[in-house]
C-alpha cells in the first residue's frame, strides 16, 4: 500500500514546490502594499497636524488583532518613545488587491493593547470594537473583560457586546490613497469629562449633534462624547479634542483617551452621545 502513494506523494511535493514562489512572491506583495499605505498615513499625519510631528521618520511594528480578523494593531516609536498607533483593516476578499481601511489611530505613549497592561493569562486574546475594544481572557469556567487602554480589569458578570465596527460601512472609513484636508482642534490638552460636568444634565435629552454642528464649534468649545458600554453596565465619557476630515468626505473625532484618539465620526455617533456645553451668558 506504501509503494501505491509514493508516486502521488511525489507529485504533489512537485506542485507544492511549483506553488511555493507563486505565493512567497503574492505574500511580499502584499506586504509592500501594506507598509507603503502605513507610511502614507503616518506622513500625511505628521504634515498637516502638528500634535503629530513625532510621527516623522519613526519605527513601526505590527501585530495582528485576533484570529481572522484581518486587523492591525501598527505601534510608532521614535528613539524608543511610544509615539503613538494606527489601527489598520483591510476589506474583505481583496488580496490580490488589497484595499486597507484606518479603523482608528492616535498619538501620544499609550496605546491599545500595550503589553504593559496585558494580561499575563496566555488565553488572553486582542479584540478590537473602538471604544469597546478588550482583551477576552478564557478560563475553564468563565471569561472576562480587560481594557485595551488601560488595563482595567472588568468585573465577571461584563460580557462584550456586538461588535459595532462590522457594521460600519466602508465609505465611512479612510481608504487607501486618501489626504488630511482638514484639522481642527477644540480642546489642546488632555482634559478630564469630570472637570466640567454640563453634560451629565443633559444625558436624557435629545442631543443629537450633526458633523457640520460639531465641525463649527470655535476653539476651546466644551465637546463631551459620552458611550455605553458592554450592554450598557459602563458609560464612558470622553472630552473632544479634535476633528479631523480626510479627503473633504471621511470625519474622525479625537477623543481625549490616555491620549488622543481618532476614531470614526460615524461609529462615534452611532455608539454614542456628543454634548456640547452651553455658553455663559453674557
Amino acid at each position: 500500500m506504501t509503494r501505491r502513494f509514493l508516486p502521488l506523494l511525489g507529485v504533489l511535493l512537485s506542485f507544492a514546490l511549483l506553488a511555493w514562489p507563486v505565493q512567497a512572491e503574492e505574500e511580499t506583495g502584499w506586504n509592500q502594499k501594506f507598509h507603503a499605505q502605513i507610511q502614507t498615513w503616518m506622513n500625511e499625519l505628521a504634515t498637516r497636524d502638528p500634535q503629530f510631528k513625532e510621527w516623522q521618520q519613526a519605527d513601526t511594528d505590527v501585530q495582528t488583532l485576533g484570529p481572522n480578523q484581518r486587523q492591525w494593531l501598527v505601534s510608532i516609536k521614535k528613539a524608543d518613545k511610544q509615539v503613538g498607533y494606527l489601527v489598520v483593516g483591510e476589506e474583505p476578499e481583496t488580496f490580490a488587491q488589497p484595499k486597507f481601511v484606518l479603523l482608528e489611530y492616535g498619538v501620544g505613549e499609550y496605546i491599545l493593547f500595550d503589553d504593559a497592561f496585558a494580561p499575563r493569562e496566555i488565553a488572553a486574546e486582542p479584540v478590537y470594537d473602538g471604544f469597546a475594544s478588550h482583551w477576552l481572557v478564557t478560563r475553564q469556567s468563565s471569561s472576562q473583560l480587560v481594557n485595551a487602554k488601560t488595563g482595567e480589569v472588568y468585573p465577571a458578570s461584563f460580557t462584550a457586546s456586538e461588535p459595532d465596527f462590522r457594521s460600519l460601512s466602508a465609505q465611512s472609513l479612510v481608504p487607501t490613497g486618501q489626504r488630511l484636508t482638514g484639522t481642527r482642534i477644540l480642546q489642546r490638552t488632555q482634559k478630564d469629562p469630570f472637570d466640567q460636568i454640563g453634560w451629565v444634565s443633559q444625558l436624557h435629552r435629545d442631543s443629537a449633534i450633526t458633523w457640520p454642528q460639531l465641525w463649527q464649534q470655535e476653539n476651546d468649545a466644551s465637546v463631551t462624547l459620552t458611550v455605553p458600554l458592554y450592554h450598557s453596565q459602563v458609560l464612558a465619557p470622553f472630552v473632544v479634542g479634535s476633528l479631523h476630515l480626510w479627503n473633504d468626505q471621511y470625519a474622525y473625532v479625537g477623543v481625549w483617551d490616555e491620549g488622543l484618539r481618532f476614531v470614526p465620526y460615524t461609529y462615534a455617533h452611532k455608539v454614542g452621545t456628543f454634548h456640547v456645553a452651553r455658553q455663559p451668558q453674557s
